[in-house]
């Protein structure tokens, strides 16, 4: 007759399951508690998205790279690192905006090809379930929780010990990018690194990012609203590493964009004279003085077609 273990072991096993979740349990409360940028742009949007009037979107170009400020009095930056046009999309349609009237999209050269949860930093998907209330993912999967990551979990939990780096503006701007702080020497001007990490060899990647930006478009047009597309500057090391079949393909995507939607409004600083080494934090990000440099620049070109408020 078969035999089963005894009560007291099941106990015992419950004791140690227990014992091992409890930290785990302990840290993944701990990370959700700590301040971060999804979680302070989820609560401005959702009680004051009713005072904006100029969105800004896109990923860390975005993100490090546009004052709101010097847009606008009441304009913010709804852009993250690493955001993609398909969250870019999503954050447009989920928060009322009854008083918007310019959006501000960052254009890089790879975000037609980029899908967040395919790539290395697929965890960053978590930040919109975890702290925006997206519904892309269910609570249980693997975008619910931060420990399933479990390296970005550590270096959270290392806050314990030293405080974290990541600094926003109150309208949303990554502040930490600074002249000051960027790599010594020439080590910051990283083109052919930066290149390679933002590389996509499959082109046909673009008809689904494409989808996004049409939505995105669309959205615009339907209320009304005038759709910026920016490039944002790049180095000289930057643009010669890039893959010039890819630049090509998003030039083509772009040019066809722009004419089913002649309303769309498109700035290409990615070659200005106007930017030098000392508004670059690496070889394709500014530092905060060349987001100021760009943000008045971009003002000055958009107050010719887009109705922007003084700041």
């Amino acid at each position: 007759m078969k035999s089963f273990p005894p009560v007291a072991y099941w106990l015992r096993c419950a004791l140690f399951a227990a014992l091992l979740l409890l930290p785990v349990a302990a840290g993944e409360w701990y990370v959700r508690s700590l301040p971060n940028p999804a979680k302070a742009k989820h609560a401005f949007l959702a009680a004051r998205s009713h005072e904006v009037d100029t969105l800004i979107l896109g990923n860390s170009h975005a993100y490090y790279g546009l004052a709101p400020e010097l847009l606008g009095s009441h304009a913010f930056s709804a852009a993250q690192v690493s955001q993609t046009l398909r969250y870019d999309a999503w954050v447009l349609a989920h928060y009322p905006f009854p008083r918007l009237r310019v959006v501000v999209l960052t254009l890089s050269d790879f975000s037609l090809y980029e899908e967040l949860e395919e790539g290395d930093e697929w965890f960053l998907a978590n930040r919109y379930r975890l702290y925006m209330d997206c519904d892309f993912h269910s609570r249980l999967s693997v975008y619910g929780w931060e420990v399933t990551a479990f390296r970005p979990f550590c270096e959270k939990l290392a806050s314990l010990c030293r405080p974290p780096r990541m600094r926003w503006s109150a309208a949303g701007q990554g502040l930490e990018y600074t002249l000051e702080s960027r790599a010594p020497g020439l080590a910051w001007d990283n083109g052919p690194e930066r290149a390679a990490a933002n590389d996509y060899a499959d082109l046909s990647l673009s008809r689904r990012g494409m989808g996004y930006l049409e939505t995105i478009a669309r959205h615009c047009e339907a209320r009304g609203l005038t759709l910026a597309l920016v490039a944002t500057p790049l180095t000289p090391s930057y643009r010669a590493a890039r893959s010039a079949a890819r630049v090509a393909d998003t030039r083509r995507c772009l040019a066809a964009l722009l004419r089913r939607h002649p309303s769309v409004r498109y700035y290409d600083y990615s070659e200005a004279a106007a930017f030098t080494a000392a508004d670059f934090y690496d070889a394709d990000h500014l530092n905060l003085d060349g987001s100021h440099k760009l943000s008045r620049l971009l003002r000055r070109d958009m107050s010719r077609t887009c109705r922007i408020e003084a700041p």
